[in-house]
């Protein structure tokens, strides 16, 4: 998990800055001025003294300190919402009276406490910090999971969807806020990649576990649905208590009376200012106000990447984690080898994750990167499409998964981190990412959990067009709409001098800007 050092030049750190950073740069070097703000002159210096192998080693304690924390909870939320596919094949819906309507239908309900939750769970998570609210809502959701072994009825099986959406809703765009919070832009897309990487890989392990627990039908007279509810709830809870010990607090909390254990008091004394300068001096504010709240909700890019989130993420993920065990299934496989099947493509889909975010990341080009994803997603949904009409090209239909998994899933977590390298105010991103997110639970997952109809397998021509569709107008086109607006901004600042700039605003009205300063340049 360590990665390439920063450049050692100053002007390569502040590629995003401006001409008028660059030339504080230079002058400091020189030793020609002394820049009003103490804290920047403090991470310029810190800059120089972190060089090679100290920042390298700064970031590696960084990678081994959050991903391996924020991963392993994503692939237990992972596993928690979409172990259900697992549970149907091993008479889930017979022991409890189900029909695959109704449970179609809970698995939908699931997504309107999640989404409606998420921006609160955000905006709570910036005001309690990680150490303290990610423990409570991991403890949670797996005190619910381990519950649902005990589901008699479809009407308790709803409550237990409704609740466990209500306590998972904070992981997801939570962790991406607190990897915000840790990494400068050059580094973000691919710690995202790797931290999606353990959804991707929740599919494959989930096939596993499910390949093992299938084992365990009949065993003290539980059915092996029941074992599988059981198993993965008191893991998640385990991982919700060891929380407390190894999820750091946010940088800006670390104080003289909360001191850090896992980094020199220099290390996160840059940690701190590496990331809060990395768009030149003019920083955004830290402290938390709800009118950066409201400013989310009113910015059209909230909007604009929910859609991708949305239609080109949620719609198609969510639709293929819950029908993949079955689709393999109608493969011509039995229902324990289609379980097992059903890793390597998420394997596969986890490698191409993480190479996207880290290509993302060294080249940034966040547009190309997802619109690369879309298209290899497209490509695989096609061909499954045309391919399940023919028996006799099951190997074909098995490879397209292979492409479906990989382009859906590698698009994820470059949107993640594009909302945020454009959004630098901690407290307006935290609610742009809950809010963007919250759109894409509610209608992604609500609409992916039913698409594709169980009577109409296994040619599911609904959940077929419905995702090529949703690719391609819902996605691929807000997308680049996206992408030539704030090119366009970049071109119309590009045009003001930097001296008009300096004589109508202070450098303290500049940061309160944030990204609509004249000397921001928003990432392509």
């Amino acid at each position: 998990m360590s990665t390439t050092p920063e450049s050692s030049s100053i002007g390569d750190v502040e590629k995003r800055a401006t001409t008028r950073t660059h030339a504080m740069e230079k002058d400091l070097t020189d030793g020609s001025v002394t820049t009003p703000n103490a804290e920047y002159e403090r991470y310029l210096e810190l800059h120089h003294q972190f060089e090679g192998p100290a920042r390298a080693k700064l970031i590696r304690k960084l990678d081994w300190r959050l991903l391996p924390t924020l991963s392993f909870l994503y692939l237990m939320c992972s596993l928690d919402k979409s172990n259900a596919g697992n549970a149907k094949l091993f008479g889930f819906l017979e022991d409890v009276g189900m029909t695959s309507t109704q449970f179609n239908l809970a698995l939908m309900y699931l997504f309107f406490t999640y989404g409606l939750c998420e921006p609160i769970s955000n905006i709570a998570l910036r005001r309690l910090g990680p150490k303290i609210w990610f423990p409570v809502i991991v403890c949670a959701w797996g005190l619910i999971t381990t519950m649902t072994c005990l589901v008699t009825s479809y009407g308790s099986y709803i409550a237990i969807r409704l609740v466990l959406g209500l306590s998972e809703a904070g992981l997801y765009p939570g962790s991406y806020f607190i990897l915000s919070m840790w990494y400068t832009p050059k580094e973000l897309a691919t710690r995202m990649a790797i931290f999606y990487g353990a959804n991707t890989a929740a599919g494959a392990f989930g096939g596993v576990i499910a390949y093992g627990v299938g084992n365990l039908d009949g065993v003290n007279g539980w059915r092996a649905w029941k074992w599988l509810f059981l198993i993965e709830g008191v893991i998640t809870i385990f991982a919700g208590l060891v929380c407390f010990v190894l999820l750091p607090h946010f940088p800006h909390q670390y104080t003289a009376e909360k001191k850090s254990k896992w980094l020199l008091p220099d290390e996160l004394e840059y940690a701190q200012l590496r990331v809060k300068y990395c768009n030149g001096p003019n920083a955004p504010t830290y402290e938390f106000r709800w009118s950066d709240v409201a400013a989310a909700a009113k910015d059209r890019k909230t909007y604009l990447m929910m859609m991708l989130f949305w239609w080109g993420g949620s719609v198609p993920t969510y639709s293929l984690s819950y029908t993949l065990p079955t689709m393999v299934k109608n493969l011509g496989y039995s229902a324990v080898k289609a379980q097992a099947l059903t890793t390597p493509p998420y394997i596969f889909a986890t490698c191409v994750c993480v190479f996207v975010g880290w290509m993302s990341d060294r080249y940034q080009k966040r547009y190309f990167s997802i619109m690369a994803c879309y298209a290899l997603g497209l490509i695989g949904i096609i061909i499954l499409w045309i391919s399940v009409h023919h028996p006799d090209l099951a190997g074909v239909s098995y490879f397209a998964i292979f492409l479906a998994a990989a382009g859906y899933s590698a698009q994820a977590p470059i949107v993640g981190a594009w909302t945020a390298v454009n959004v630098p105010n901690p407290s307006k991103r935290a609610a742009a990412i809950g809010l963007l997110m919250l759109f894409g639970s509610v209608g992604g997952g609500s609409i992916g959990s039913n698409i594709y109809i169980a009577s109409e397998a296994p040619y599911y021509p609904l959940g077929f067009g419905f995702s090529v569709g949703a690719t391609v107008l819902g996605a691929m086109i807000p997308a680049t709409v996206h992408w030539w607006l704030i090119r366009r901004e970049n071109a119309r600042r590009d045009r003001v001098s930097q001296e008009e700039v300096l004589e109508q605003y202070t450098p303290a009205q500049l940061g309160e800007m944030g990204e609509d300063s004249p000397l921001f340049r928003f990432t392509l």
